[in-house]
């Protein structure tokens, strides 16, 4: 694992590249955390890049040792300024990048952001989101439901700085309730139609449910006439007993053309 470092917005943003083992990596992933990171990502950043390849991830900024603000706007924003920094040069040269295989990708909050992320960015053509939340669907609840409203509120009071890893402004959730059309990923797939998409979930996911996220998303997809793939595992949010088999699936799903 390699640190890196990159501006996104004058803020300094964390990261961290795991070089893919091999010389020829099969993809350039650009992962996005669960919020506000979790070992869980690392663990699977570290064995994409034991199965050949390249991945880069960060902390949001606002969150540990990344400057600025976390906002949901803000986290849109360092995903491009995470692909701008896949285009240097010195990582074109030093890890042997194709231009024509980043991938976007994500877990958790990270795949609530990796549809929309990647509107902007048509020359990312493959995304995978694992336990992806649907935004947009959070932001109506937010909008009609108080008591939700205020849950999400205390829960994110908790990891708030300077006792927990997380800096924010308190117009948080108006920033995502204003801009929830932004983050609707139904509402996006019209533009994805073109992408090829990944979609894993947890049978025992309480947070994600298939049913309530994954499917919905899936069906929007298909009409669409994306080509889209589900891929469900008889576990929970984490993947506590399925990483390995997990992460086989994605890079199974890499290695076709």
């Amino acid at each position: 694992m390699v640190t890196v470092e990159f501006l996104s917005s004058y803020s300094r943003i964390k990261g961290y590249f795991f070089p893919s083992s091999g010389n020829d990596a099969i993809a350039t992933v650009l992962f996005l955390q669960g919020f506000p990171g979790v070992e869980g990502d690392e663990l699977i950043c570290e064995r994409l890049a034991q199965e050949k390849v390249n991945v880069l991830t960060f902390n949001y900024r606002g969150t540990f040792e990344s400057e600025g603000y976390f906002s949901f706007s803000n986290a849109i924003a360092d995903i491009g300024a995470a692909l701008e920094l896949l285009h240097e040069a010195h990582f074109l040269k030093t890890y042997s990048i194709d231009l024509n295989r980043i991938v976007l990708g994500g877990w958790s909050f990270g795949s609530g952001l990796v549809f929309a992320g990647s509107v902007g960015h048509p020359e990312v053509r493959k995304i995978f989101s694992i336990s992806g939340r649907d935004f947009g669907k959070e932001a109506r609840k937010i909008e009609k439901d108080p008591e939700y409203a205020e849950e999400v509120t205390r829960n994110l009071a908790a990891i708030r700085a300077p006792e927990g890893p997380v800096k924010y402004r308190d117009e948080l959730l108006y920033d995502l309730v204003e801009n929830q059309a932004i983050f609707d990923t139904e509402k996006l797939t019209s533009s994805l139609r073109d992408r090829d998409i990944l979609l894993i979930g947890g049978w025992d996911d309480d947070v994600i449910t298939i049913e309530d996220h994954i499917l919905p998303l899936y069906r929007s997809l298909s009409k669409q006439g994306a080509k889209v793939r589900i891929e469900a595992f008889q576990d929970e949010h984490e993947f506590s007993k399925s990483k390995d088999e997990l992460v086989q699936v994605i890079v199974n799903w890499l290695s076709r053309e």
